[in-house]
């Protein structure tokens, strides 16, 4: 298992962009002691995770994946092969759509 230490590189980024724990709750629209204790937790959830790479302006998401041993994924396709079927028909469908109403608006203007 390995053992990831975000907080400590949360609390580099805080510092290096004089960000403190009071001015974090506020953009964060916390109350001040919910970022105390979210600072001093074990883990951290990842929808929290990426609120502080936006405030922060920092890929802490990268700095992680830099810690894995293992290759970059090789699938991109995140859809299954009925899904992208039924998106490319819906696509075709669409794009006659498109050539039909361009015809409607040329025989409108042209009368």
């Amino acid at each position: 298992m390995i053992d990831i230490a975000i907080l400590p590189m949360v609390k580099k980024v805080m510092k290096n962009r004089h960000i403190n724990g009071a001015e974090l709750a506020r953009q964060l629209q916390v109350h001040p002691t919910t970022v105390n204790g979210m600072l001093h937790r074990p883990t951290l959830q990842v929808n929290k995770l990426a609120q502080l790479s936006h405030l922060l302006q920092y890929n802490f998401f990268r700095e992680l994946a830099l810690q894995f041993p293992y290759a970059e994924p090789t699938c991109t396709d995140t859809g299954t092969g009925q899904e992208n079927k039924e998106l490319k028909n819906r696509v075709y469908e669409l794009e006659l759509e498109v050539k039909v109403l361009r015809q409607t608006i040329r025989d409108l203007a042209g009368k």
